[in-house]
């Protein structure tokens, strides 16, 4: 694999910094895709989720905002539609990030409608599928273009260094959502992240503090979220001195009085 230089490893802690100081899941991708444009040197970023057999599915972020003049819904139905072969590439397992001449004959992507509109509209010559986990014929990730020379094997190799930051930021943003839900099948209530926010505690560790709250193991949080053991004691560590507390039972508890707990009752 190519050597990685240190602002490459600079990027990523940087994308992370940025996606866990947002407080909205909403804006995440959009975090994350304006970073990759960066890390990348590409000019066009979209991240897909869609099922390739029923031609079916949504982006949740991309960079920029509008691709070219073409809202992105309509974009992205286009290409599953004119079968893209980063599409196809991704629908068929594959999860390492490859470039559209690594899976598919130069002259027939040359020649693809695909090709041709994406080259019209925003000029993009060159693109690269950067995949997430999914299951079955599901299409997750990145989709990236430029014009000009392809994307280098060093690129590639970051790319793939990406994934398991990715991933993290994608188990993190559906956690979010899950807790977000719970809050607004609670009625209207205090805020629990404006509290958080007076006490000094990121969204991460709110994050959590509120899975904390539903009795899993150190172990089982990591799961979760998708993140280490260490990692878990270090937010725990944090949140003690952020709560002047000492152990998990009196932080749930205060955390309970304290409003920064969502009720999973509801």
């Amino acid at each position: 694999m190519a050597d990685l230089s240190q602002r490459d490893y600079e990027h990523m802690l940087d994308m992370a910094v940025a996606v866990l100081e947002s407080r909205t899941p909403e804006s995440m991708w959009h975090l994350v895709g304006q970073e990759i444009l960066e890390v990348l040197h590409a000019t066009t970023t979209i991240f897909v989720d869609l099922h390739w057999r029923e031609k079916t599915g949504h982006s949740e972020g991309w960079a920029p905002e509008w691709v070219g003049r073409t809202p992105l819904a309509e974009l992205v139905g286009r290409r599953m539609r004119q079968q893209h072969p980063l599409f196809r590439y991704t629908a068929s397992g594959e999860r390492r990030p490859a470039t559209v001449d690594e899976v598919c004959d130069r002259m027939d992507w040359l020649r693809s409608d695909c090709y041709h509109e994406a080259y019209e509209i925003y000029g993009t010559t060159r693109q690269m599928a950067l995949p997430l986990p999914a299951t079955g014929e599901v299409i997750r990730g990145f989709i990236m273009g430029r014009p000009g020379k392809d994307f280098t094997r060093r690129e590639t190799a970051l790319a793939a260094r990406l994934q398991p930051l990715l991933r993290s930021v994608d188990i993190h943003v559906r956690e979010m959502r899950r807790l977000r839900r719970i809050d607004e099948g609670a009625g209207e209530q205090a805020d629990p992240e404006q509290k958080a926010r007076g006490l000094g505690i990121t969204p991460r560790e709110l994050t959590v503090l509120n899975v904390l709250a539903e009795g899993l193991t150190a172990a089982a949080i990591a799961r979760r979220l998708g993140i280490s053991v260490r990692t878990v004691h270090a937010h725990l560590d944090r949140l003690y001195r952020k709560l002047g507390t000492r152990d998990r039972l009196s932080t749930v508890l205060l955390a309970e009085d304290l409003g920064l707990t969502r009720s999973n009752g509801a």
